[in-house]
């Protein structure tokens, strides 16, 4: 949706910002983040839900045993996980956010930086989930080294993704961790389809800015 920037493919979007390979190509030549190779992955409407929130986890072994070793064979990158930074946005923000669990969980070094974007976490608090897992299993510090940046508008349209957003952000704030970078925004004047593209500038810059 936000990858290209031809005339007439979803122009309510793509009006609204440069798109994010301009992004990220400004954000290098300024010196804001390093050189980065970006990766867009594109699924149907039907897909959405099914692979980002319904398959989560199937979802998750594609990206660790398909996409990340294709990109590291075809592709000049690092190949640790300090390096990498994963992107979501509405329904793949809650993908976003149960990678970083689920790295976190199995001890895996998929990804290191992590970007939720108007997404809905209820799920992560239920009784079996990761989140109650992590917290009621792991050490004091089960987020060590982790970076997230999530944000939401406050004028969504659909009232669940502001409280869901505060819910899962404010869990997370209450325990404290000392070596988990988490930013949590929330903008002012703001609805579903205004924010991704400069919530994405933002969040990288901040994930860069005290490297």
């Amino acid at each position: 949706y936000f990858f290209d920037e031809k005339p007439g493919i979803l122009d309510y979007l793509l009006e609204r910002g440069p798109g994010m390979t301009n992004i990220a190509q400004t954000l290098t030549k300024n010196g804001d983040i390093p050189p980065v190779i970006l990766i867009g992955i594109g699924y149907t409407e039907e897909q959405r839900t099914e692979l980002t929130i319904n398959n989560a986890p199937s979802f998750y072994e594609f990206f660790t045993d398909e996409l990340i070793p294709q990109i590291e064979e075809k592709c000049n990158v690092s190949t640790s996980s300090k390096d990498r930074v994963l992107f979501g946005y509405s329904a793949s923000a809650h993908f976003s956010t149960y990678a970083l669990m689920n790295d976190i969980y199995t001890g895996v070094e998929t990804f290191n930086k992590f970007v939720s974007i108007s997404g809905v976490y209820d799920s992560f608090k239920k009784a079996t989930s990761l989140e109650e897992k992590i917290f009621q299993e792991m050490g004091e510090n089960p987020f060590s080294g982790k970076s997230l940046f999530i944000a939401v508008g406050e004028d969504d349209a659909n009232a669940a993704l502001l409280k869901s957003h505060r819910s899962f952000t404010e869990r997370l704030i209450s325990r404290g961790y000392p070596d988990f970078r988490l930013k949590s925004l929330e903008y002012a004047g703001k609805g579903h389809y205004d924010i991704p593209e400069f919530s994405f500038s933002e969040g990288l810059t901040w994930f860069f800015s005290e490297e």
